[in-house]
């Protein structure tokens, strides 16, 4: 890396490189294709051995006696820990989750491999650093929290496979490389989960920790447009139409967000060769993103969905949960709720580093010790705020226990350990979360997740039940109400976007529309992506000077709070919301 700067220093370059983006692995994304997203396990190499003997030693201040005792093991010592076998990390012991009591040497080895992942990050980006005096930014590929749940099957690059990438990919360094100084960036495409019509064209990041944390996200638009015809097709745009309200779509989700965003120009992306309309169109992007630098792009979102990165380390390495938790929660019930949200690092809420937000959403705070525990009560048990629970909150303190859960969430709880595709459906009407549902509301999941949990407490107000095997019918979907906070509690994932929007209105969420089209909103900015098109109202926080939309240039409405719009379908719109004095700096127009 030092003599590649040095060479381009030498030949008169250097003046021309804003930044250095450092990758390993596969397409340079740190996912070894052949182990992480595949069967295989390791690294069983002896500088593999050697380190993680080393990280142990670090981790248990060289105290054989404090890794017995985690290990569970008498016999194991510093000189002869080894990488757990394949057994050892294809299984779990306790249904789908890990039992620190007996499987601390799979978690700690997982643990290691994000540590040793972050700080060859690090490493690299702070070679760029040194060797360039530090006038380059650097980054990286990195971070992918919302999306590992795929493999090599996901990709039709190797046979199916029943795990998950998350564990073994090296990606779970991701705080660490946050809280580097020397990471100036990490960039992704974008999600590979649903890019269609109807998708909401996310990044795979938790983008608000980036913004927290000072660093700046980079979005990689690599659609396929109807200019392709090799397969993969990875959500394809299947005309022009499809692909200009793609692109615009991914264009605008960015644009709120304050993120940037680059393209790929080549066959089969945007073939700029082979479709005339491209030019224009990113001609177009560019003229926006300017005008857009003079506008109030601040947040205005009101739910945090925050993702927990030390819980994977607890849980199987199939992706019997991370789909439906995380996966496919994103796409089928958060990106149509008719508000935004922001994501984040569990840590960064933990550690009091977040804006005030009126919904908290918890997808995966499984593992909590007690210090984390503790933090997050603080945090949540305040201001009214309003908390959401999924599946198996605080499930594993020291050990799995259901008191945990109750320490955490304020519920009590039952299980059932019997492993089944189970669902979930609403039982009292009555109630404001539940009152604009109709009884064909289910949801649920195909994989077998275990144990499955329910509520056991009589005070709390039952909205619905969750189906387990042998059909048990039990309280799955409660509220209790306490004196500074609210709790809610799901007992299955893969939440709807119907039921969320109601969580959201009841804990008092600005709802911009609720006709499950995909929104993205800043202080003076609103998108909306489209299926089916047809008259819509938007609801604003606040009255504006105008409306104006920005891709057809026109003005809709002036000094309002709302306004109404009949969307075409297959399409993408894009408005600004704010001062009409702002508009004469885009294409000088004259309000």
């Amino acid at each position: 890396m030092r003599a590649y700067i040095a060479y381009l220093q030498k030949i008169g370059l250097a003046d021309r490189i804003i930044s250095y983006q450092v990758g390993a692995g596969h397409t340079g994304e740190w996912v070894k294709r052949k182990v992480s997203m595949s069967f295989l396990t390791g690294d069983y190499s002896n500088p593999m051995r050697r380190h993680f003997r080393s990280w142990l030693r670090q981790r248990y201040n060289n105290d054989i006696s404090i890794l017995q005792k985690a290990w569970n093991n008498p016999k194991v010592k510093f000189e002869t820990a080894e990488v757990p076998s394949a057994s050892e990390q294809f299984q779990t012991k306790h249904l789908i989750f890990r039992d620190p009591h007996q499987e601390q040497n799979v978690i700690d080895y997982y643990r290691f491999l994000a540590d040793l992942c972050g700080d060859l990050v690090i490493d690299f980006c702070r070679t760029v650093k040194e060797a360039t005096d530090r006038k380059s930014l650097a980054g990286v590929f990195y971070g992918y929290l919302m999306e590992l749940a795929w493999n090599a099957g996901f990709f039709s690059e190797g046979p199916d496979s029943d795990y998950s990438t998350y564990q073994r990919s090296g990606h779970l360094g991701f705080k660490k490389v946050l809280n580097s100084s020397y990471v100036d960036f990490l960039v992704s495409p974008y999600s590979y989960a649903f890019r269609g019509m109807g998708g909401e064209g996310c990044g795979m990041l938790l983008t608000e920790s980036l913004r927290i944390h000072n660093k700046i996200y980079i979005y990689e638009d690599d659609s396929r447009t109807h200019t392709l015809v090799s397969e993969p097709h990875y959500g394809r745009a299947m005309n022009l139409a499809e692909t200009t309200a793609f692109l615009r779509r991914n264009f605008a989700y960015n644009l709120t967000r304050g993120q940037g965003i680059w393209w790929l120009v080549n066959k089969g992306h945007i073939d700029v060769f082979s479709e005339p309309a491209f030019k224009p169109m990113l001609k177009e992007f560019q003229e926006l993103g300017t005008f857009a630098l003079q506008t109030d792009r601040a947040p205005c979102a009101e739910i945090a969905v925050l993702v927990d990165d030390e819980s994977f380390l607890f849980e199987t390495v199939r992706n019997d949960l991370d789909i439906p938790l995380i996966f496919k929660q994103r796409h089928i019930g958060l990106a149509h709720i008719g508000a935004p949200y922001d994501l984040y690092l569990l840590d960064d809420f933990i550690e009091g580093k977040l804006p005030p937000y009126k919904l908290y959403i918890f997808l995966n705070p499984i593992r909590l010790d007690e210090r984390r525990r503790e933090a997050l009560k603080r945090q949540i048990r305040k201001e009214g705020r309003t908390a959401l629970w999924i599946y198996a909150p605080g499930y594993i303190k020291e050990s799995p226990s259901l008191q945990n859960m109750t320490e955490l969430t304020g519920f009590k709880f039952g299980k059932n350990e019997h492993p089944w595709a189970s669902f979930l459906h609403i039982t009292d009407f009555n109630h404001p979360i539940t009152a604009h549902l109709s009884q064909d509301v289910f949801w649920g999941t195909d994989n077998q997740l275990g144990p499955m949990f329910y509520l056991d407490d009589p005070e709390a107000r039952v909205l619905g039940e969750a189906v387990f095997a042998q059909g048990t019918c039990k309280p799955g979907f409660g509220v209790k109400v306490f004196s500074k906070w609210t709790s809610i509690y799901l007992s299955v994932p893969n939440v709807p976007a119907s039921v969320l929007r109601g969580i959201a209105r009841f804990a008092k969420v600005h709802i911009y529309e609720d006709q499950g089209d995909v929104l993205s909103v800043s202080r003076e900015l609103l998108s909306v992506h489209t299926v089916c098109g047809g008259p819509r109202t938007f609801r604003l926080l606040r009255k504006v000077g105008i409306v104006y939309d920005l891709f057809n240039r026109k003005i809709i409405a002036h000094d309002r709070d709302s306004f109404t719009v009949t969307l075409p379908p297959v399409s993408t719109m894009l408005f600004y919301t704010g001062d009409a004095s702002r508009l004469s700096l885009l294409w000088g127009h004259d309000t």
